[in-house]
Order: C-alpha cells, then structure tokens, then sequence
C-alpha cells in the first residue's frame, strides 16, 4: 500500500535532507522492529531494485537508511506473505532467485477456504455470535439451505469474504434466520445437500450436533464426547464421516 517513491525511506528510514520534504531524519521500520518480527505482506509484488536491497539486508542484518553513510546493525525476525508462487516468478526472472531462496527457511502453506470446506459452517456460527452481539439483535440461526449455500460455494475471496458475508446477513436480517435468500449467493453456489440414502437427513442431523458439541468445547474432542456421552474414537468416526454420502456409520446412528 505505500507509493514505489516512499518504499526505500519507509522499510530504511532517511536523513534530514536526503530528498525534497525531508526536513528531519526518520528511522525505517527495520529499525523499529529491531529486537523483534517485522512482517512483510505481498512480499511478491516489491521491485527488482528493493528486492536487492531486501536481500542484503537479510543477509547482513544491516540497514542504511537513506541518505546516509553508515550502516546500523539490525536484529529482526523477518516473516513474509505472498499468494505468488515466488517458486515460479524466481523461474520466470520476476522475482530474484537468491531472495527467494534466503526467504523460503520455514514455508507455512496457508490453504484457501475453498479447500477446507469443514471450516466453514464452525467459522459462519463465529461470525454470527460476533456480529448479533455487536449490533445488539437475537443471535440467528443457520436454516439448512442455508448451510447448503455456504458449504458449496467456491470462497474466492477467503475468511474475509465469508466475515463480510454474515455481517451483511445480520445486519439486513436484524436476528432473522439465515438463509440463502439473505445470504445473497449466486443461484449457482445454492443447493441442497445430496441425499443419497434415507439415512442422509439423520446424518446431517448427527453431524451437526457433533460438530456443535466440539465447538462449544472449544475444540476439545474429549470433552465434548463426555458431553454426548459417548467415546473418543466414535466421535472421531462421526466427524470424519461424510454426511452426504453413506458409510458404515449409518450403522451407529
């Protein structure tokens, strides 16, 4: 989010009069963050020439900032993000192959929501406690079209698009319950669960109640398995099951 122009003096700081408007000497965020983590979002998008002058700062652990004739010596955790394929851009002579390799120490891969789609019904009822909390109205509850609605859809824009999602549900439904009319998805993202054998109904039905039973144990499996008064490892059973499709689990409900 910071202009090309101001990025160097931003990360590096400047010296009084090192360019027009510098009327006093500034530290950079390097500096600020010695002794601690500075975390650098977007990481693939920073030009060929800062990509350098990154570089050497990671190796060096020294900075100068703008302007000036000494280095200062800087002692900082760097953490990086970025949704490029630095792997593929350091291949393609856009991102320098070097700073890509003194980055890539500890790669965490963070998945999108797309592909952890048993995350979205417990992070929808979250969002729906926060927000009936926040604007004061009687906390919702998710109609089963509704949850249909937010399992199938694709998730392109993450976290925060199903965070925006809610709040705008809460907000223009004032308590009411949660449907996919309200939730204003793409005809396409809405349909309703497969039911594939009788049991689909009383597997969702069990599902749901495992997962809100772990949920409000705050994810402790043992606790809420106390709580449904039954064992570890059927409850484990139940939540790895696929509600949409039969299985021995059928057997135990």
């Amino acid at each position: 989010a910071i202009p090309e122009t101001l990025i160097e003096s931003e990360l590096f700081g400047h010296e009084k009069g090192a360019f027009t408007g510098a009327t006093s000497a500034k530290p950079g965020l390097f500096e600020v963050a010695d002794g601690g983590t500075i975390f650098l979002d977007e990481i693939g998008h920073l030009s060929p020439a800062l990509q350098g002058k990154l570089l050497r700062v990671l190796q060096e652990r020294t900075i100068r900032r703008v302007g000036g004739t000494r280095n200062k010596t800087v002692n900082i955790r760097v953490l990086a993000a970025t949704h490029v394929d630095l792997a593929d851009a350091a291949t393609r002579g856009e991102f320098r192959d070097d700073l890509y390799h003194r980055l890539n120490v500890v790669p965490i891969h963070l998945p999108p929501l797309r592909d952890r789609a048993g995350d979205v019904l417990l992070l929808a009822r979250r969002f729906i406690s926060t927000f009936a909390a926040e604007y004061g109205v009687t906390e919702p509850f998710l109609t089963p079209a509704g949850e249909a609605a937010l399992r199938s859809h694709p998730w392109t824009g993450n976290i925060r698009e199903l965070r925006n999602l809610i709040e705008r549900a809460i907000l223009l439904g004032g308590g009411a319950a949660i449907d996919p009319e309200l939730l204003d998805l793409p005809p396409s993202a809405v349909t309703e669960p497969a039911t594939t054998s009788p049991y689909s109904s009383l597997r969702h039905a069990v599902h749901e109640v495992v997962l809100t039973a772990v949920e409000r144990s705050g994810g402790n499996k043992s606790e809420a398995a106390r709580q449904l008064r039954i064992s570890r490892t059927r409850l484990q059973r139940l939540l790895d099951a696929d509600p949409d499709h039969p299985s021995s689990t059928d057997e135990e409900l």
